[in-house]
C-alpha cells in the first residue's frame, strides 16, 4: 500500500512539475488528492514517475494510475460538455503510438477510441501494413470532446500535455504517429496545416521541444492526417496511404 502510495505522489509531482514549466497554473479543490499534493510540495527529495522498473505489472499500474489522475482532473471544462472520457486501450508494451485528435460523436458516447466507421477505416489502414490493433498503443491527445465539436483551446492542450508526455515516458515508443493537427501540436508544437506538415518524419527531443525532464531519447514522429476528416474527405485517403506506407518501412527500419 506504502508503494502505491509513493508511485501516486510520483505521478502528482511530475504532472504538477510539468504545468509550473509550461506556464500553467491550475487550482486543485478539496480532494483525497490534497494530502499527497501537500507531501509533494514539501518534499523536494521525490523523484518523477520510476523509469528503471522493467516489471510489467508495474508498469500496468503506473498506466492505470496516470489514466486514473487525466480521467478525474479538477476544473477542467471539457468534462462538463463531454459525455464520457475516452480511455487508454491497447498493447502497453508496444513500440508504436498513435496519438488522435478529440473525440467523434461515438468515441464520446463510448468512452472507447476508434469505434464505428472511424473504427473501421483505421483497422482497414492498419490491416494494410499487416498491424493489428492490439499490437500499438492509442491515446486521445484531449480525451473529452468539446461541444460542437470546435478545435480545442491553447489552454485545454496544456493542461492534458503533461499527462500525455508522461505517458509517453511510460510506453517507450520508439515511433509516434500523430493523427491530424491536435496532436501534431500537442506533441511537435506546430501550428501548421496538416496538409504542410504530414508525410515528414520529425525527432521528438523533449528536453529542448518542452524542457520536460520526464524523456531522454529521440522519439521518431510521423504527423498525418485526421481518421475522422478522411470520413468526410476521401480524397485526401491518398495522403493517407502515402504516410501509411512510410510507417511500414520505418517499422522494417528500426523495430
Amino acid at each position: 500500500m506504502k508503494q502505491l502510495e509513493t508511485r501516486s505522489n510520483k505521478l502528482i509531482e511530475s504532472i504538477l512539475s510539468f504545468y509550473e514549466q509550461i506556464g500553467i497554473e491550475i487550482f486543485v479543490p478539496k480532494s483525497k488528492f490534497n494530502k499527497n499534493i501537500e507531501l509533494l510540495k514539501n518534499n523536494k527529495q521525490i523523484d518523477i514517475i520510476n523509469k528503471d522498473s522493467s516489471n510489467i505489472e508495474n508498469k500496468e499500474k503506473q498506466i492505470n494510475e496516470l489514466e486514473y489522475s487525466f480521467k478525474n482532473i479538477d476544473g477542467f471544462n471539457l468534462k462538463k460538455t463531454s459525455s464520457n472520457f475516452v480511455k487508454f486501450s491497447g498493447n502497453i508494451n508496444s513500440k508504436i503510438l498513435i496519438v488522435d485528435g478529440t473525440p467523434d460523436i461515438e468515441e464520446d458516447k463510448t468512452g472507447i477510441p476508434f469505434v464505428s466507421q472511424k473504427g473501421a477505416l483505421f483497422d482497414n489502414m492498419l490491416s494494410a501494413i499487416e498491424i493489428e490493433r492490439d499490437e500499438i498503443f492509442l491515446i486521445k491527445s484531449i480525451p473529452w470532446r468539446p461541444p460542437g465539436n470546435r478545435y480545442p483551446t491553447e489552454e485545454e492542450l496544456k493542461i492534458c500535455r503533461p499527462f500525455i508526455f508522461n505517458l509517453i515516458s511510460l510506453i517507450k515508443p520508439k515511433i509516434i504517429v500523430c493523427l491530424g493537427e491536435v496532436p501534431t501540436k500537442q506533441i511537435l508544437g506546430q501550428d501548421e496545416s496538416i496538409l504542410k506538415v504530414r508525410g515528414k518524419w520529425q525527432l521528438l527531443k523533449s528536453e529542448t521541444i518542452y524542457k520536460n525532464d520526464v524523456l531522454k531519447s529521440e522519439l521518431f514522429v510521423l504527423p498525418t492526417l485526421n481518421i475522422s476528416h478522411l470520413l468526410t474527405r476521401p480524397d485526401l485517403k491518398k495522403y493517407a496511404w502515402e504516410d501509411v506506407k512510410l510507417l511500414k518501412d520505418k517499422i522494417k527500419e528500426i523495430l
